[in-house]
């Protein structure tokens, strides 16, 4: 699966790309959001990935993720990256997540750009729940729940209030609301006027009661415990879960998706949307805990005629609302990193943005 995006990238002035150096994307280059006519169209595609599975380095205060990716269709030819994501671990003393992605020159080799990843991975993974979110929730949806404040936080909230007009509150649920919690309510608020931004803790009784109004929810936190319990959602809702991408990490508690409950009722959401089934079924936690098999899993990318972007998963889609609750998992894959990565170069080298650096 591949969500084709249209992504803006801001002036900055910066030299111009040379063929002979290595032109480094830095964040400025990638800070705007992408608008709301250009998610309007969207248009998912087909494209044969070679997605190995991440495999990982172990530090002291860090363990790295490598993920390496190759497109092998696209209107645009093929495309080859690797991106490296350092995880802090709870000792750490830096804040933040360093991210890398190398996009490779696929007729010489080398490498083509360097971009840095940490604002790409909160624009593609949004991309994704924004769409499946467009396809899934409730058209008047009037209350977000975003769970976290970092960039993927950003991201989603940004994307759904464009693409939902109807919402007219945004609870963003923190463990702090120290400085980064604070400004990023005020960024929303300052970007969307119809909407209230409040933060609410993230202690057990404050999250019930944010989660019970929710019509849209998103967690966007690397998280090794559910987030919220299961009776505390509404009938109704929608979820996307894409903080979480290993067997040991859960957003969610299992017993959403799961069918062997003690009172062995069927699963409250019989039917999953995720980016790649191959990819869900060996990471999410939640998956795993809960015996999910393949054929109760919908790839966003099986919805739609990858020639014309209609989306052709009638019946999924009914499937995936069967109980009126559904939820998209995304535990992000190697394809999307590389559509987007080549986007924004693409775009760059036109516009002579970037920095070269002889090599």
């Amino acid at each position: 699966m591949m969500a084709k995006t249209l992504a803006a990238i801001s002036a900055h002035n910066q030299q111009p790309a040379d063929q002979a150096g290595v032109p480094p994307i830095q964040n400025p280059l990638v800070r705007r959001a992408i608008g709301r006519q250009s998610l309007l169209d969207w248009l998912a595609e087909k494209n044969a990935c070679q997605c190995l599975q991440r495999i990982a380095t172990e530090t002291a205060f860090h363990k790295t993720l490598y993920m390496p990716s190759r497109l092998t269709t696209s209107e645009e030819g093929g495309a080859t990256a690797v991106k490296v994501v350092a995880v802090p671990k709870p000792d750490c003393p830096v804040p933040g997540l360093p991210g890398t992605t190398l996009l490779m020159d696929e007729e010489t080799g080398c490498v083509r750009a360097v971009v840095n990843s940490a604002e790409l991975t909160g624009i593609r993974t949004a991309t994704a729940s924004a769409l499946a979110t467009k396809l899934l929730a409730d058209p008047t949806s009037q209350v977000l729940v975003v769970f976290g404040s970092g960039v993927q936080a950003y991201h989603h909230a940004r994307l759904i209030l464009e693409l939902f007009p109807s919402v007219t509150k945004l609870k963003l649920v923190v463990r702090s609301r120290g400085t980064r919690a604070n400004t990023l309510a005020k960024d929303i608020a300052a970007l969307f006027p119809r909407v209230t931004a409040t933060l609410e803790t993230s202690e057990e009784e404050a999250v019930a009661a944010a989660v019970q109004t929710a019509d849209i929810i998103c967690t966007c936190v690397p998280s090794t415990t559910p987030l919220f319990k299961a009776e505390s959602i509404k009938p109704g809702v929608h979820i996307n879960a894409i903080g979480s991408y290993t067997p040991s990490m859960f957003e969610f508690p299992p017993d959403l998706i799961s069918t062997s409950s003690p009172s062995s009722s069927p699963a409250r959401i019989p039917h999953v949307l995720v980016d790649s089934r191959s990819a869900c079924l060996a990471e999410s936690g939640e998956l795993i805990a809960a015996h999910m098999t393949g054929d109760r899993l919908v790839e966003l990318g099986e919805l739609f005629d990858p020639a014309t972007g209609s989306v052709l998963g009638v019946d999924a889609l009914a499937k995936l609302r069967q109980n009126g609750v559904s939820l998209f998992k995304c535990v992000g894959i190697g394809g999307m990193d590389v559509a987007i990565t080549r986007l924004v170069v693409d775009v760059a080298e036109k516009r002579g943005l970037g920095s070269v650096v002889p090599f």
